[in-house]
């Protein structure tokens, strides 16, 4: 276990003095602040929207079995005498009972804030963006694994908060954010933070691309320039930031702008400074869009002093992570392919893009107020067949309108649709483009249930 002379005692004597209560049960953030809570032996209240049936067997995971819990309805009441919120990141700050707790003036803080502040160290690497979080933090985390210790958390993964008992004060913290994560941000302050790219998503929980883009800057809110924000010149987003921050000093990645600090040009030539560093045309990892996040990931390395050497054999060794553009067998010349992970508009016209033609695209799930209407464009000479099924399948084929599309709203009859209409050099590719709880969990439930639909005989 840590020694607590590395947390912030501080901060944990002030959180004593609070009624804490922390929103959002779920197995991965709020059991696992409420277990660090106990641990630290600081009194707290838990409450979420479902009711005690529904939270039976995530409650079991819970430490703290004397702790006061609210289930079912969120009414103004259960804020009375609070006076501090530890939000989990599926909680929205624009959900009614959220907006009581802040007309009371009570504290509210994410989960990524609660462990920071326990463990305020200058040693973080925070990366968000639309697209390419999962990859490009995995990535990043092997390259600096090689040097000294690190710690993978966040939106991958465990929750940052289950793993500050292991955290030691000289090590790399590796954090994947996501807006939601993002949203409460405080005092946060990464030694580098990366926006990948934004594009239309969450469009279900924001009011606007803005408002989802201004979640996303929280990233970068108390960094200074002694530290780094790396962004994206490829995309009209983030872009706008090079002239807009002044107090952090930027750094770039372009696969266009030669100017940029980090260029790889149409050869797979990686440059630094307009010096040549190495080629990544031998890399195992599939996908156009994934030459960005490899970029990223070489730039953060590059600015930690990590040897290129290193840099390199850990670029092109690196095969993805699960659920992304993820290899999942050939049978009888077919190729299946599991993208679960692809929400949004963006991740589906890459996952397109990374197959020349010949592709069975299966897409649906629940929608979050993303327009897909401009699919149908990427679509031409890449997809032979569109399969959409789900809660969202009808309004997807609205939008897409795109000529061979075959509806069918079981998941299962689906995926066996796919297998039978496929013909030998096809791939059949699950990019669904929504989120999965219509049906699952989780993406990661999703993918691995279409792995074992695709490998069933």
């Amino acid at each position: 276990m840590l020694n607590e002379s590395f947390l912030d005692i501080d901060y944990i004597n002030y959180l004593k003095t609070k009624c804490i209560l922390v929103v959002g049960i779920t197995l991965r953030s709020g059991v696992s602040v409420s277990n660090t809570l106990f641990n630290l032996k600081i009194k707290h209240a838990l409450s979420d929207s479902k009711n005690y049936e529904e939270l039976a067997v995530i409650r079991e995971n819970l430490l703290d079995k004397n702790a006061l819990f609210f289930a079912g309805k969120q009414d103004e009441n259960i804020l009375n005498n609070i006076d501090f919120l530890i939000l989990s990141p599926g909680v929205a700050v624009s959900s009614n009972f959220i907006q009581m707790a802040v007309e009371k003036n009570i504290e509210i803080v994410s989960e990524i804030e609660f462990a920071y502040r326990l463990i305020p160290f200058n040693n973080y690497v925070a990366i968000t963006g639309t697209d390419g979080k999962t990859t490009t933090s995995t990535l990043t985390y092997e390259i600096l694994k090689n040097t000294k210790k690190s710690t993978l958390c966040g939106n991958i993964g465990e929750a940052f908060s289950k793993h500050i008992f292991d955290i030691e004060k000289d090590e790399n913290i590796i954090l994947e954010l996501s807006s939601f994560q993002l949203e409460t941000i405080k005092l946060f302050k990464p030694k580098i933070s990366v926006i990948l790219n934004i594009a239309q998503d969450h469009l279900d929980r924001y009011n606007s691309i803005d408002d989802y883009f201004n979640a996303k800057k929280n990233i970068y809110k108390n960094q200074d320039k002694n530290d780094y924000l790396i962004i994206n010149l490829d995309n009209k987003y983030t872009r706008t930031l090079l002239d807009s921050i002044k107090n952090v000093s930027i750094k770039t990645f372009s696969c266009i702008d030669s100017s940029a600090d980090l260029f790889l040009n149409d050869n797979d030539d990686l440059f630094y400074n307009n010096n040549f560093l190495f080629s990544i045309k031998k890399r195992v990892l599939i996908g156009g869009h994934n030459r960005e996040n490899i970029l990223a990931s070489v730039l953060i390395a590059l600015l930690l002093n990590i040897d290129e050497k290193i840099i390199e054999n850990e670029v092109l060794t690196f095969n993805g992570v699960a659920h992304r553009l993820e290899y999942v067998a050939t049978i009888d010349g077919v190729t299946f392919i599991n993208d679960s992970k692809a929400t949004s508009l963006s991740a589906v016209v890459s996952a397109i893009k990374s197959f020349d033609k010949n592709t069975i695209l299966i897409m649906g799930g629940r929608n979050k107020a993303v327009d897909f209407s401009s699919l149908a464009q990427y679509m031409k000479g890449h997809v032979k067949k569109l399969i959409l099924t789900g809660e969202a399948c009808h309004e997807l084929n609205k939008m897409i309108n795109y000529e061979n599309t075959k509806i069918i709203v079981d998941f299962d009859v689906a995926i066996q649709f796919a297998k039978k209409v496929a013909k030998k050099g096809d791939t059949v590719l699950l990019s669904p483009g929504c989120t999965s709880f219509d049906r699952f969990k989780d993406f990661e439930e999703r993918g691995e249930y279409f792995k074992s639909l695709v490998r069933l005989d």
